[in-house]
């Protein structure tokens, strides 16, 4: 089984997998369609079967197959897929999820599923027929993409979109997508967690929705699914440490969505035709205007000479005109020249303010601070614990988005 592949998302493993994987069990397309169930039977089953069969009745016909080829994929790239020669090219074809978002024939996905396609297709429950698609929009550093389906306005079936903001932990979940190539596969669980993106590296993911419910490659670009048929997130990547159908990651039991909340901030530039970059989302998001520095990067000899704690973000920089300086953060006076993993030297403060938390979280690393800040209403404040000169204050400081 030829593999698209089992590609590095920020830090955590994003998954396409190959089309075919069904023929090896016998099954055609007509005989893995799962009428709907007739209202007898309905209401024959336990209240919760009964709100899961009606969630996947509701969402399946606007959840689709989608199947890419690439005609060359240079595997000498580290980090992209398997190798199938050394630096050579050759070939590849995948197959992953996605959901109608309206009756214009706009499908959102993940950007790995279609990263680096040179024909798209997709298949609609029910429908044997390929149909193609395009990619209009993406924004590869949140793993979105919009693509654009050419088929008839019958078969989109656009799924509704939820407030992710409103997840609770506990609450059903529903992941409906194309694991192995299983066409039309539905798997429930509940969400684990709401939590900071474990593998975020920039931070432009700052928080993901993690689910018991089974994803595996294939599913990537579904919606996950609350009980009320809603979508309150696109399934994204698995953590596994294993590898056991035909060699590929598979579910352990925990999960990823991007919250929906975060796509639909940018649902309406994607769907116009844009392609953002890394820099142009992080344009969009509001901050507070500091450039800050885990004290977990100093050594153990330098905090202790300069009386730090063993956690926070030392303040570096402040903005001018920023919500930082108008709420009288300080930037350091004082600094130390330290060698860097690459060899060069880095200007690091001694002075500065210290961000110990915000809204009572504590904050470790940047991720921390940016999820904390993702989570504010607009116009909101966060109250920030800060250190200053052995004296712990409190300063409340709103984000908002700095131009320039």
């Amino acid at each position: 089984m030829n593999t698209r592949g089992i590609l590095k998302n920020a830090g955590l493993l994003a998954l396409a997998v190959s089309s075919g994987s069904a023929l090896w069990l016998g099954l055609s397309h007509s005989q893995a369609q799962d009428p709907t169930a007739p209202s007898s039977l309905l209401q024959a089953l336990q209240p919760d079967e009964r709100n899961t069969v009606e969630v996947v009745q509701q969402a399946s016909p606007g959840v689709v197959y989608v199947s890419v080829h690439s005609k060359t994929v240079d595997t000498a790239l580290p980090g992209d897929l398997p190798p199938f020669g050394f630096g050579q090219s050759q070939p590849a074809d995948g197959t992953g999820s996605g959901f109608v978002l309206d009756s214009q024939g706009r499908v959102l996905t993940n950007n790995h599923v279609v990263q680096g396609a040179d024909q798209i297709t997709v298949r609609f429950k029910g429908d044997p027929k390929a149909y193609p698609a395009t990619v209009l929009g993406k924004a590869p550093a949140l793993d979105l993409a919009v693509i654009q389906v050419q088929a008839p306005a019958g078969l989109f079936r656009p799924l509704r979109l939820g407030d992710s903001g409103q997840v609770l932990t506990g609450e059903k979940a529903v992941a409906i997508g194309n694991p192995f190539g299983l066409e039309s596969s539905v798997s429930t669980g509940i969400v684990s967690a709401v939590r900071q993106n474990p593998g975020a590296l920039e931070g432009l993911v700052p928080t993901v929705i993690q689910t018991d419910a089974a994803i595996n490659p294939g599913n990537s670009g579904g919606p996950l699914l609350n009980s009320r048929g809603e979508v309150i997130g696109i399934n994204t990547a698995i953590y596994s440490t294993t590898g056991g159908f035909g060699g590929q990651a598979q579910s352990a039991g925990v999960g990823f969505a991007i919250p929906i909340n975060l796509a639909k901030q940018y649902l309406g530039r994607l769907e116009q035709g844009q392609s953002l970059s890394d820099r142009q989302v992080l344009a969009t998001r509001p901050r507070i205007g500091v450039a800050v520095l885990p004290l977990t990067a100093y050594s153990p000899q330098s905090r202790s000479a300069n009386r730090l704690p063993e956690g926070g973000l030392m303040v570096q920089g402040v903005e001018k005109g920023s919500p930082a300086e108008r709420a009288g953060l300080k930037a350091p006076t004082r600094f130390t020249q330290v060698q860097t993993p690459d060899g060069s030297t880095q200007q690091i403060g001694l002075d500065g303010d210290v961000l110990l938390e915000a809204n009572g979280v504590a904050l470790g690393d940047i991720n921390d601070l940016r999820g904390v800040l993702e989570g504010l209403k607009p116009g909101q404040a966060a109250v920030f614990k800060v250190l200053r000169g052995g004296r712990v204050l409190a300063l409340q400081i709103a984000p908002q988005i700095i131009k320039g």
